[in-house]
């Protein structure tokens, strides 16, 4: 597991301890019951926040993401403007069903330019081609300009070569977003201030998740 994932792993074993049939619909549901269980949700948070103590001043993000979409999502592309970038680990390469991931985006040191960035995340479909899950934020270093989210889903790869035009999405969306398609369902959201938390929850459609 990610050094910066957290939370058990709703899988078969789970749901076999839970007396539940072994579908994905039921891993998805318990995942989005166990959301804050544990303090997973509060783990991930201490962690993204002592990464914004470590790095100091400066406009930055602290994300937070949550899968719940009974399989695992798996890392695929990201992209940064105003000079953006990580600050501490990497995107997780895969996240369980039922963690929280945490990471930190900032703006390059000495550039007063901001915080904004995109990660793409893939799922699974049982049929057709897997849905490319993408989340992003915008916290600009202006008192002009305000924070954004927003999120979108679609085929494999559908991002490619599209920048520009997700750019232009993401800073004329407002402070929360939702999305939902081939069987997945996004909402997003960020907070006020120069180093907001965004909050993304990727979740599967069932008749009781939605």
């Amino acid at each position: 597991m990610a050094e910066n994932c957290f939370g058990k792993e709703v899988d078969n074993k789970t749901l076999e301890e839970m007396g539940l049939p072994q579908t994905r619909e039921n891993r998805a549901r318990v995942a989005m019951s166990v959301m804050y269980d544990d303090d997973r949700k509060g783990q991930a948070t201490r962690y993204v926040q002592k990464l914004k103590q470590l790095y100091g001043n400066g406009a930055s993000t602290l994300c937070l993401l949550y899968n719940a979409t009974g399989n695992d999502i798996n890392y695929q592309d990201e992209h940064h403007w105003r000079n953006g970038s990580l600050y501490g680990p990497r995107y997780p390469t895969a996240i369980h069903n039922g963690q929280w991931a945490a990471f930190l985006h900032v703006h390059d040191q000495g550039a007063a330019t901001g915080s904004e960035g995109i990660v793409v995340y893939r799922g699974t479909n049982e049929t057709g081609s897997p849905p490319d899950l993408l989340v992003a934020w915008s916290t600009p270093w202006s008192q002009v300009y305000s924070n954004t989210a927003c999120c979108q889903i679609g085929e494999t790869n559908f991002w490619a070569g599209r920048w520009d035009e997700i750019q232009q999405n993401l800073e004329s969306a407002g402070y929360s977003w939702n999305s939902t398609a081939r069987g997945h369902a996004i909402d997003v959201q960020t907070e006020r201030g120069t180093s907001p938390t965004f909050t993304a929850v990727i979740r599967l459609i069932t008749s009781s998740v939605e």
